[in-house]
């Protein structure tokens, strides 16, 4: 490379920093890849009351899935709850090709409380689902994933089955979500231990 080039290529990059400390005193500069946003407000059921003016009520989701050795996944609308559904999770049945799917979002407090020691860390959510002719409930030949965004620090995941179970579930504090398989449908809720 000449000299001539590489002074212009140094002065193109001084003039890039000084214009944008300049721009930056006028008006905020958000830099390309300067690092992670905040994520956004997490939607309540029934929210905590210092949060109750500025809660956005949670979404459900619905969608259908294919049945056999295609995989698929519902998710709600505003992203805080997903159900994967591996290849050859939902149990093939004549004459069905597909499932729906539906996931509700619930305020876990008017159910059941959590065990002992913990506490429930968002909205629990019911998955439902029935294969699309006949409407019989689904039949799960393998475990489905369940991925919940909780708003504050869960440790785990809970299913409900005559009273909250724990299903050992994985926390990505990174984007505040909670995963974990289940062998069954039903109600889940991201919970974080006492200290």
């Amino acid at each position: 490379m000449s000299r001539r080039a590489l002074v212009w290529g140094v002065a193109a990059a001084l003039l890039y920093v000084i214009t944008a400390v300049l721009v930056s005193r006028v008006m905020p500069v958000r830099f390309l890849y300067e690092g992670e946003s905040p994520p956004v407000p997490y939607r309540w059921v029934t929210p905590p009351p210092a949060l109750a003016a500025t809660n956005m009520p949670p979404q459900s989701g619905s969608g259908t899935v294919p049945v056999g050795l295609r995989p698929g996944q519902v998710i709600t609308g505003d992203g805080q709850a997903v159900v994967v559904f591996p290849e050859g999770s939902i149990a093939p049945r004549a004459g069905e090709s597909q499932a729906e799917v539906k996931i509700t979002p619930l305020d876990p407090s008017s159910g059941a409380p959590p065990p002992l020691g913990m506490r429930f860390d968002g909205n629990s959510y019911r998955v439902e689902a029935v294969y699309a002719e006949s409407k019989a409930p689904v039949v799960l030949s393998k475990p489905a994933t369940i991925v919940l965004r909780y708003p504050v620090h869960a440790t785990d995941l809970l299913r409900y089955s005559g009273g909250w179970v724990s299903l050992k579930g994985q926390v990505v504090q990174a984007t505040l979500q909670a995963f974990a398989t289940s062998d069954r449908l039903g109600v889940f809720v991201a919970a974080a231990s006492i200290p």
